[in-house]
């Protein structure tokens, strides 16, 4: 259960980010996406048999959010939106990736929850 854990307190900081960015420069899709990254780390933290749906669904969840926050900020700032979404990509490639390798070795419904 090493690995979730620590993958979970790696969403933490990537949330972290998020909720910093999004009340400096006050956006809600960066508030949101770091909520979504939140409850995603508890999950991870959680080590529970339901945990692998939830991170993968609020993993996905705030990648839409940021997809939707990106775009909207590059359209008012009149820049390259193609641009803006490779930018998005690559960032949240990072976070997408570590949720899917904590989620991978979570205990699936088949294991009593007794073992761990």
């Amino acid at each position: 259960m090493f690995l979730p854990r620590a993958t979970g307190v790696i969403l933490l900081l990537y949330s972290g980010f998020h909720m910093t960015l999004g009340l400096w420069v006050p956006q809600f899709p960066w508030l949101l996406t770091g909520a979504l990254l939140i409850i995603g780390a508890v999950a991870l933290l959680a080590c529970r048999p339901w945990s692998r749906l939830v991170v993968y669904a609020a993993a996905l969840s705030a990648a839409a959010v940021g997809l939707i926050g990106q775009v909207d900020a590059a359209s008012a700032a009149e820049t390259d939106i193609p641009l803006a979404v490779v930018i998005w990509s690559l960032w949240t490639s990072l976070w997408l990736a570590v949720a899917y390798v904590g989620g991978r070795y979570l205990p699936d419904g088949r294991e009593s929850p007794d073992s761990f």
